[in-house]
């Protein structure tokens, strides 16, 4: 069996390398396609996961009139070149419409709800769609699945996951205190938000009223102002989830390594208007994490946090996670070998 999974965002790789080493080793062939990304390129690479490249950056304006279309002409011809029996993807479905030009079931992970535009395309091209079952949008039933999990226990459950002492002693932290701060490049193009991200003043005012409490480091996978530099850590991107596990806190206004922080067990602050299935559910059932509106309720929460006048019961939570929810990888690759004894993959 040959399976492609279509990568556009750098954390998809963490989300498929285990079942893509699982499923190898039971003599499938697997082959990634994915646009050339830094962050993304570096992560494929440092895990050696086999990939093509498709997709060009234009000049603007013609990047502007006719990349979108000229993206998934390029994914469509490199696609047909592997010839999968299966195509993955994460939170949106790259190749369609033009999906309908072939014989390949398509299975989309989502986790994140996507924008209008892209939940439209997803519904209608996708061959199965599966979520969380904390996601509480609809989704048409006879594609639907749905699993006790979240995406980020593919990669961060202790089946699969554990931090790299050996790396993080050579960074002589020793035992000082450090937080994590992460933000978003997504935008409302991608995502169903209501507002935008955090601005720039609210970014370096964060990060400076952080830093009077403790060592902070800035995930320099998400945007980072340029006075703010100074705070990026010197690390390989494939070293991050070994700093954040030994964090502090993680705040800022990206979901994605909010979730991280909460299987983890670190207690999180997440900025924005609206608030992810997964977030909600850890902050709801788990007591992990924390959701506030605005720059100035993280800051104060998270001095709380760190002064100690707030101590969550960060073990209690990790083990009633672990306890309720499933390792997301061995759970996808349940679902595809289901699906070719089922005769749903040729």
């Amino acid at each position: 069996m040959r399976i492609s999974p279509v990568i556009t965002r750098p954390y998809h790789v963490y989300l498929f390398k285990n079942f893509i080493e699982e499923i190898e080793k039971k003599g499938h062939e697997v082959l990634t396609f994915s646009m050339k990304n830094d962050l993304t390129d570096d992560l494929l690479k440092n895990l050696k996961i086999p990939n093509k490249k498709y997709g060009q950056h234009l000049s603007y304006p013609l990047s502007e009139i006719i990349g979108p279309f000229y993206d998934r002409c390029s994914l469509l011809n490199k696609i047909n070149g592997f010839d999968p029996d299966l195509l993955l993807s994460v939170n949106n479905l790259p190749l369609a419409p033009l999906s309908s030009l072939l014989d390949t079931p398509a299975v989309v992970f989502l986790e994140l709800k996507p924008n209008r535009k892209n939940e439209h395309l997803i519904f209608n091209h996708a061959s199965k769609i599966v979520t969380p079952d904390c996601y509480h949008s609809d989704i048409p039933k006879e594609k639907h699945l749905s699993h006790a999990s979240y995406h980020s226990l593919a990669y961060l459950h202790p089946n699969r996951f554990t931090p790299d002492d050996e790396f993080l002693d050579k960074m002589d932290l020793g035992s000082e205190d450090y937080v994590m701060v992460s933000f978003s490049k997504r935008t409302s193009h991608d995502l169903d938000m209501k507002r935008p991200k955090l601005q720039r003043r609210e970014m370096i005012d964060l990060v400076r009223t952080l830093d009077n409490h403790c060592r902070v480091f800035i995930d320099d996978r998400g945007r980072v102002p340029e006075p703010l530099k100074e705070y990026e850590p010197s690390i390989p991107y494939h070293k991050y989830l070994d700093l954040m596990a030994k964090s502090e806190l993680v705040i800022g206004d990206n979901p994605i390594t909010s979730s991280e922080a909460g299987v983890l067990g670190i207690p999180w602050i997440y900025i924005s208007d609206s608030l992810p299935y997964t977030l909600e559910d850890q902050e709801v059932h788990y007591e992990i994490g924390t959701h506030v509106h605005d720059v100035e309720d993280g800051e104060e929460l998270a001095e709380m946090i760190l002064t100690g006048e707030i101590e969550p019961d960060l073990e209690t939570s990790r083990k009633k996670i672990l306890k309720d929810k499933t390792d997301l990888t061995s759970w996808m690759l349940t679902l595809v070998q289901a699906m070719k004894k089922f005769n749903y993959i040729k």
